[in-house]
């Protein structure tokens, strides 16, 4: 009989394995694309919300600021992502606001494609329904409070 190690228990291990996992299997699918899965997530956010400040996509995200200003730069330098000061009366001055250029529309929407292609990989993999409550779960865990 196979003894449980506690590694095994650990739900921090199991989501972080996880984690690597899905995400080695998404960036190779969407190699073409020149993107991380974080920066492909970024583009996503700023496609969908004109003049996203850089707190506000930390918050959408679930990063850091600083993780996060390690994957815009980048692609601020390739031109995929516009910065500039926020408005006049739209909050404090001297916060960016981001927005998607039309390079980076460009490489989304061939992004687009192949994670689409990846979607269908996956859920082919392990069943619709499972891919949508694996979905619902890592989510609802994202947005949870866990006080001691």
């Amino acid at each position: 009989m196979k003894r449980t190690t506690r590694v095994e228990m650990c739900n921090c291990f199991a989501a972080r394995q996880a984690a690597r996992h899905l995400t080695r299997f998404y960036e190779r699918e969407m190699a073409d694309a020149k993107l991380t899965s974080a920066q492909f997530s970024i583009l996503v956010l700023l496609d969908e919300i004109e003049d996203m400040s850089m707190s506000a996509l930390a918050d959408r995200m679930n990063m850091d600021r600083t993780t996060l200003l390690r994957a815009v730069k980048p692609m601020q330098r390739d031109g995929l992502v516009t910065s500039r000061r926020q408005k006049e009366g739209a909050g404090d001055p001297r916060s960016h606001v981001l927005n998607i250029s039309s390079a980076g529309s460009k490489r989304l929407k061939l992004a687009l494609d192949l994670w689409i292609a990846a979607q269908r990989k996956l859920e082919t993999a392990i069943g619709p329904a499972r891919a949508a409550r694996m979905r619902e779960d890592l989510h609802a865990v994202s947005q949870m409070e866990i006080v001691v």
